[in-house]
């Protein structure tokens, strides 16, 4: 079954980015936002965003629009549009994020219920419905065990509809998401699950997806899950075997446990995931190995000095097959890789400042171990990654 978004039925003059999903209730029925960032990233070794390895890289930038706009009391509208570089994994293509119509049944101090359709942002874990912002994101990379760049567009958005609601319940609030609908497909999905451009491409699919966090003394804990079943299928388009393969679905099922404990100047939060891949009816080189079990978690912890600084300290580990985590079973069913192409192990240091409300600088670095998110676009010959790596990184990013 396949969907497609719905921008016909936005009003025209709605077009693009919302640095929170949509603008925010007030005043005024209509808005405009946008926001540019700019990253530089330097490797001793292997390379993420382009040739980072050779001398740096500032081939990643991000350049966001929106518009949102309220038809009735009940009734909302919003567009998405970016333009996103990253290395030879996005070229800087504008596309559509989210172009939706937002309609509330219900919207009370008890109780909030709704339902949003076209293309949506997907209610993944904490970070992925407001991963494209800067301001609202705690690092220059979110934790790649979980928010896998590299799968980007699958993660991001979905063709369906979302039915949601906050609800008050004793000692604090739940809120739920509950959505059906057609995952976005590229090449860097083909890359992420296949680990090449293969001869097919992915053509029908169809996603569900619940999630519920628990919300309690005003944010200050938070516990949610998140669980979903993706269905995405496969059309061979020649080649030969072992890289071509069957047509078949390849069936995704992920769940996930987030927590989060606030204060007025830490914020500690961790996220655990387990990511079954199915690819018994492709076949092909993943015939020997047909189902894994990708695990992955991260632990981070924020302090706030003040308004405008603030320090990130994270552990994130990702094993691409739980049952090998070492990746040496791996290695040698394909030896086309070696045993740290399967898994990663990262350590970050950052600091951001804001001098203002409009500006937003970054630092980070990272000491990694394994490449198990190191992008294959931008490294073409994966069986030549080096295991240990660090990654320097800044950016700079402006809202208007």
């Amino acid at each position: 079954m396949s969907f497609k978004y719905l921008p016909a039925l936005i009003v025209s003059g709605l077009s693009a980015f919302c640095s929170v999903g949509y603008a925010d209730d007030s005043d005024h029925d209509f808005s405009v936002n946008g926001f540019i960032t700019q990253g530089f990233f330097y490797t001793d070794h292997n390379n993420v965003y382009g040739e980072s390895s050779d001398h740096g890289s500032f081939d990643f930038h991000e350049i966001g629009l929106n518009t949102a706009y309220r038809f009735t009391p009940k009734l909302r509208g919003a567009v998405q549009l970016m333009s996103r570089q990253a290395g030879e994994v996005d070229n800087g293509e504008p596309k559509i994020d989210y172009a939706l119509l937002d309609y509330r049944f219900t919207d009370s101090i008890e109780h909030a219920i709704g339902v949003r359709v076209g293309r949506l942002k997907v209610p993944f874990g904490f970070y992925n419905e407001t991963r494209d912002v800067a301001f609202t994101r705690p690092s220059i990379i979110l934790p790649q065990s979980l928010y896998f760049d590299q799968a980007r567009d699958l993660e991001l958005s979905i063709d369906g509809a979302i039915l949601y609601g906050s609800l008050s319940v004793p000692g604090g609030w739940l809120d739920i998401d509950l959505l059906y609908g057609s995952p976005q497909k590229d090449t860097n999905v083909e890359y992420a699950y296949l680990a090449m451009d293969a001869a097919g491409k992915f053509e029908e699919s169809e996603g569900l997806m619940g999630r519920i966090v628990y919300n309690t003394d005003n944010g200050r804990v938070r516990v949610g899950a998140t669980v979903s079943e993706y269905r995405l299928g496969y059309e061979p388009g020649g080649g030969s075997y072992p890289f071509e393969f069957n047509k078949g679905d390849l069936k995704l099922n992920v769940a996930m446990l987030s927590a989060q404990y606030n204060t007025e100047h830490w914020s500690l939060t961790g996220e655990y995931m387990v990511h079954d891949i199915d690819w018994t009816e492709l076949g092909g080189i993943y015939a020997a190995r047909p189902k894994t079990p990708l695990t992955s978690y991260y632990l981070q912890l924020q302090y706030r000095l003040n308004y405008n600084w603030d320090l990130l300290l994270r552990y994130d580990d990702l094993m691409l097959d739980g049952d090998d985590p070492q990746g040496k079973i791996n290695s040698r069913l394909f030896p086309f890789r070696q045993a740290h192409n399967f898994y990663s192990k990262d350590i970050t240091l950052g600091v951001g400042w804001r001098p203002n409300a409009d500006w937003l600088f970054r630092a980070e670095l990272h000491n990694v171990e394994g490449t198990g998110w190191a992008a294959e676009q931008d490294n073409p010959d994966s069986y030549a990654l080096r295991k240990y790596w660090n990654i320097f990184a800044l950016q700079a990013t402006y809202r208007f």
